[in-house]
């Protein structure tokens, strides 16, 4: 039996952003479960459904510092876009994600349930977690920023391919474009370092997994200490050079001679020529010069109790 909700005109209000072609578009199945979580908790519900790119950011934006408390549903683009709103509204706030993507890299890593009606009381009952995020010349993302072979995936597989099979059906768009990704020469400077080369993919990252395919190697990943970890792959001339590298992303081991892997809180990337890029799984064009820095724990989100607690937000 449904707890019976009492909610008044001075109830704390909350701002709940759907992004309604969010994976297997799951959320209309467990839609009222999720609002009863939320008035449950003791929230009066406004709810938003996407309607284009960019639209939950341009929402949050406007209307966030309204609200008591944000949550969103969608993917991890749609997460950061809110991310990226409530930082330009003025209000200090967490925000609460129910995962609902394809990849969802960033909930797997930070323990956010997959179950729709989890993860909703999660984000009205969890604790706050600071992680780190970062800035992309003026553009705000969450946890990734990449460009060549194993990124492109992440916007051009077509949704519903993604919605049927998930994971694997960025794995297959990767080997049948492999071939056919170009080089793009470029110049990184981090640590005081420079590193110039032919590269086929590039990731500047705080998470464990990029796009669904790439794996970093273990333990090398900790979310809040100011620094991004910095994938490279080098042009790839001869068949076992291919094997290795493919092996190295997908295993996580970075055996590969054509790798670099390092840490960095800031770094420049020059470019002949403009490249794209993705920002969170989301496209996002390039130019010659970027500048990429971390901001320390500067990323609030709510998370299960089970996890590590720390004190929320106002």
């Amino acid at each position: 039996m449904k707890q019976k909700v009492f909610l008044d005109r001075d109830s704390k209000k909350l701002l709940f952003i759907v992004n309604p072609v969010a994976g297997r578009k799951l959320y209309k199945k467990y839609f009222p479960e999720m609002i009863q979580a939320f008035m449950e908790a003791g929230y009066l519900v406004t709810t938003y459904l996407t309607q284009s790119h960019s639209d939950a950011e341009r929402y949050a934006a406007l209307c966030g510092a309204d609200y008591d408390r944000v949550v969103c549903l969608g993917g991890d683009g749609t997460f950061a876009q809110v991310i990226s709103g409530i930082k330009q509204c003025g209000k200090d706030m967490a925000v609460g994600y129910i995962p609902a993507g394809s990849s969802n890299d960033f909930g797997a890593l930070h323990g956010l349930s997959t179950d729709l009606v989890a993860a909703a009381h999660d984000a009205v009952r969890g604790h706050v977690k600071q992680v780190d995020c970062g800035t992309f010349n003026d553009q705000l993302f969450v946890y990734v920023a990449a460009f060549g072979a194993f990124i492109a995936t992440s916007y051009a597989t077509p949704q519903d391919l993604k919605n049927t099979l998930g994971r694997p059906a960025y794995f297959l768009d990767v080997m049948r474009e492999l071939p056919r990704i170009k080089a793009e020469h470029m110049k990184v400077t981090a640590n005081g370092q420079t590193f110039e080369g032919d590269y086929i993919f590039g990731a500047i990252t705080n998470n464990t997994s990029v796009s669904g395919v790439v794996s970093l190697p273990k333990g090398t990943v900790v979310t809040d200490d100011g620094k991004f970890e910095v994938v490279l792959i080098e042009s790839l001339k001869t068949l076992p050079e291919l094997s290795d590298a493919v092996y190295s992303v997908l295993s996580g081991d970075f055996i590969s001679k054509q790798i670099t892997f390092l840490h960095a809180s800031e770094l420049t990337i020059e470019a002949d020529h403009p490249i794209d890029w993705t920002l969170d799984g989301e496209y996002h064009p390039g130019s010659t010069l970027v500048r990429i820095q971390n901001h320390q724990q500067a990323l609030h989100v709510y998370v299960p109790e089970e996890g590590v607690p720390e004190e929320p937000l106002p």
